[in-house]
Order: C-alpha cells, then structure tokens, then sequence
C-alpha cells in the first residue's frame, strides 16, 4: 500500500483511506469458512467490549473498498453505503470504527498533525487576530508542496530538506494534496506581505 514516511517508523503522510486502510491491515487477518465460502475475519473488528459480531460479508466488502481506495482505484471516487432494516447494526459499525480509528491515531507513530498561521495581526487584514490554525488541518506536508506557486519551486524546495530523496519527493507528488481554501487565502496574503 504506497504511503510516504519521510522518517521510516515515525511520521508518515497518508490519506484517511491509506490510514483506515493500514489500521484494519495491520491487525491479525484470518481465513474462515462462514456458510460453504472462504472469507477473511479481521481482527480489529474484535477489539473492545462491545464487537462486530457475524457481518462477514459486510466487513470484507468494506476492507475491499477500503483497500482499493488507498491503492489508488476507482473507489476513492466513490462513497460507501450501509443499506439495511433498522437495528441491523449499520449505526454501529460506523461507531465502532470511529472508536477504532481514534484509538489508532491515539498512537505516537500515527498522530496527525497540522501547523498554524503565526503573527497574522501584522498583515494588518485579521483584526488582533495573531494566530490561525490551518481551517481544514492540513499536514504540513501539505503545506510544504504548495509554498510556492510552481510544482518544480516546491520540489527543488523539498529536495533542499535532509533526508528526502528523489524518489521520496516524487511519492509525495503522486499523492499530492492542494491547500484548502482558507489556507491558501491566508498564505497568498502572507506571500503578498514578503513581497512588497
């Protein structure tokens, strides 16, 4: 599954399907036969007091999906829905693998981080406002790849930061992320200020 980890064992960027996707993969994975078929049962889903019970057919649908999305297949363009009778239990997978992933993030080596506008007041347009967190928590990777208006600026940027091969950068690329709109916005205005 490609994601970039600029240092291997400690940080690593990746969209939330390459993490969901690394959560429920790097869990004990087993085969079973469930009604005459060969399916796989994923420990993750049998984690805490209250589990996924049964719903083979529903959670492998979902690590396919999951799975196809991270690698980059058509299912990243796509939503996945739970459709059912009332009480079924969709609600509470939905529940369960938030809990799960919250647990997951929990852990030092899976922390997501964001970065922060600082001194904002001296740009004279945000009031006493003197610092913004990114609106949409961006990584600072993400960050990074768009400083400058030029993929190639950006690149030669990230290739001056020890550490980052070539390749790394041109991995990085491959899941490139814009800025969000809020961030962009306040990032044109620092760039307007440095410049004048």
């Amino acid at each position: 599954m490609p994601f970039f980890s600029a240092i291997p064992g400690r940080r690593c960027l990746e969209n939330a399907f390459q993490g969901v996707a690394r959560m429920i993969l790097d869990s004990e994975i087993s085969k079973l036969v469930v009604n005459g078929k060969t399916t796989y049962d994923f420990g993750i889903f049998h984690k805490g007091k209250k589990h996924i019970i049964g719903m083979y057919d529903e959670v492998n649908s979902f690590v396919s999906y999951v799975k196809d999305a991270a690698e980059g297949g058509s299912s990243k363009e796509m939503a996945y829905v739970l459709v059912g009778e009332p009480g079924n239990g969709k609600t509470f997978f939905v529940e369960f693998l938030c809990a799960r992933r919250r647990d997951f993030l929990m852990k030092p080596e899976n922390r997501k981080y964001t970065f922060r506008f600082n001194h904002i007041d001296r740009l004279g347009t945000y009031g006493r406002i003197s610092s913004i967190e990114s609106q949409t928590y961006e990584d600072p990777v993400i960050l990074a790849m768009n400083l400058f208006e030029s993929r190639d600026e950006n690149q030669v940027f990230l290739s001056s930061i020890k550490g980052l091969s070539d390749r790394e950068i041109e991995k990085l690329y491959d899941e490139y992320m814009p800025l969000g709109a809020c961030s962009e916005y306040i990032w044109n205005d620092v760039l307007q200020l440095v410049t004048i």
